[in-house]
C-alpha cells in the first residue's frame, strides 16, 4: 500500500499554513539579536572607557573634591540599585512600571554605580603606588600585599558582568564600596587639609559603617538587624587592628619619601658623605629625607631610630606640604647605645604608624 503525499496545508508551516493567500511572510524578530550584538558589545566598550580613563584621568589636587563626593554618590546609586532589583523581582510588583522603564533604571543604577566606584579606585591606584614603591629605598612586603589587593579590586570593575554579579549578591555587595570608600577617602581627605592619621580613622569609619547600613536596609527583614551587627563588629575590629598597629601596613598616601640618606657630615640640608657601611663609629649620625605632598598639607612625621630592631629615639618633624621636590628634613643620633657596632635604621612614619620609608647603615666594630 502506498502512503499519500501529504496536502499542501499538512507540508507548510503552522505559520505558513495559517497565512492567507496575498499576506507577506512574517519577518524573524530582530530584538533578540539586537540583545544579544548589546550584550557581548557593551562589556568590551566599558572594559576599553575604564582602562582609558584609568590611565588619563584628571589626578590634579582640586580634583579630590570631586572624588570624595563621587564616593558617596557611588554608595547612593548601590542602594537605589538594590531598591530597584528588589522591586523589579517581586511578584505583581513590576507590572505598575513598564519594563523597559525598569531596565532603564537598573541599567543607569548599575552604571553609575560602577562609574563611581571605578573613579575613586582609578583616582587614588597611582597614589598608593608611589607612597609604597616609588623613590623608597626600603619596601615593606605588606604594603605591596595592599597593592596587590587594592588593583584586583579595581580590576574586577572593569567588566561589567563580573561587577553587575558581585553588586547583586547581598553579602558581596557592601565589599566593593566598603573596600572604595577606604581607599579613596584616606587618599583624598589629606588633599583636603585633614591629617593623615584623622583621614586614616575617617576612611575606616565609613568601610565599617557603609556595610552595616547596607545590610541594614537591603537584607530581609528578618535577617536586617543579625547582618548589620556581623558587618558593624567587622568593621569596629578593622579600627582595633588599626590602632594596635596595621596602619604600618597601609601606604601612607598622599605623602611619598622621595629621598633619604644616612651619612656622619651635613653639607647644607643633605650628609656629604651618604652611605650603608661606617667603618668606625661616627660622633653622629644624621637622617635626611624629603617627603612631597599636596599643598596645605601640615601633618606630624617622625624619625624613628632603630638599632638591630630596637626603637632608639622618636623624633618628631615639622612638616608642610605642596613642594614638588619634598619637604626636606632631617635629624642626628648622637648617643649611640653600647655595644655601638650594628645595624641601624632610621624610618619614616606618621602618628598613626604608616611607614613612608627606612634608610640603613651599619656600624662596624
Amino acid at each position: 500500500m502506498t502512503a499519500e503525499p501529504p496536502s499542501p496545508s499538512e507540508a507548510a508551516p503552522p505559520s505558513e499554513a495559517a497565512r492567507q493567500p496575498g499576506e507577506p511572510a512574517a519577518q524573524p524578530a530582530a530584538k533578540p539579536a539586537v540583545r544579544s550584538l548589546l550584550s557581548r558589545a557593551l562589556p568590551l566598550l566599558s572594559l576599553a572607557s575604564g582602562s582609558v580613563s584609568a590611565l588619563f584621568m584628571d589626578r590634579g589636587p582640586k580634583r579630590a573634591a570631586a572624588v570624595a563626593a563621587g564616593t558617596l554618590a557611588g554608595w547612593l546609586s548601590l542602594v537605589a540599585l538594590h531598591v530597584l532589583l528588589r522591586f523589579e523581582l517581586r511578584p505583581g510588583k513590576s507590572g505598575r512600571l513598564p519594563r523597559y522603564l525598569l531596565w532603564a533604571a537598573r541599567f543607569s543604577g548599575m552604571s553609575l554605580t560602577q562609574g563611581m566606584l571605578q573613579l575613586g579606585l582609578f583616582f587614588c591606584a597611582p597614589f598608593y603606588f608611589h607612597a609604597a614603591i616609588v623613590g623608597v629605598a626600603h619596601v615593606d612586603p605588606w604594603h605591596t600585599v595592599f597593592l596587590a589587593g587594592l588593583f584586583l579590586i579595581s580590576a574586577l570593575t572593569l567588566w561589567d558582568p563580573l561587577t553587575e554579579w558581585l553588586l547583586r549578591q547581598l553579602l558581596l555587595a557592601p565589599l566593593l564600596p566598603a573596600v572604595a570608600s577606604f581607599a579613596t577617602l584616606n587618599c583624598v581627605l589629606p588633599g583636603l587639609g585633614l591629617s593623615t592619621q584623622r583621614s586614616l580613622w575617617i576612611a575606616a569609619a565609613a568601610a565599617t559603617l557603609t556595610p552595616a547600613l547596607m545590610l541594614g536596609t537591603l537584607a530581609p527583614a528578618g535577617q536586617r538587624g543579625r547582618l548589620a551587627a556581623f558587618a558593624l563588629l567587622s568593621g569596629l575590629a578593622l579600627m582595633v587592628a588599626l590602632r594596635l598597629g596595621a596602619a604600618r601596613l597601609i601606604p601612607a598616601t598622599p605623602l611619598r619619601l622621595v629621598r633619604a640618606e644616612l651619612g656622619t657630615q651635613l653639607d647644607g640640608k643633605w650628609v656629604r658623605d651618604p652611605g650603608d657601611r661606617f667603618a668606625t663609629t661616627p660622633d653622629q649620625l644624621i637622617c635626611a629625607t624629603a617627603i612631597a605632598s599636596p599643598v596645605g598639607l601640615r601633618d606630624r612625621l617622625f624619625h624613628v631610630w632603630r638599632k638591630d630592631g630596637r626603637e632608639l629615639w622618636r623624633i618628631e618633624l615639622s612638616f608642610t606640604g605642596g613642594r614638588t621636590e619634598g619637604y626636606r628634613t632631617r635629624s642626628m643620633l648622637r648617643h649611640f647605645p653600647t655595644p655601638a657596632h650594628g645595624h641601624y635604621e632610621c624610618s619614616v612614619v606618621t602618628a598613626a604608624g604608616q611607614l613612608l620609608g627606612a634608610r640603613s647603615a651599619v656600624v662596624e666594630p
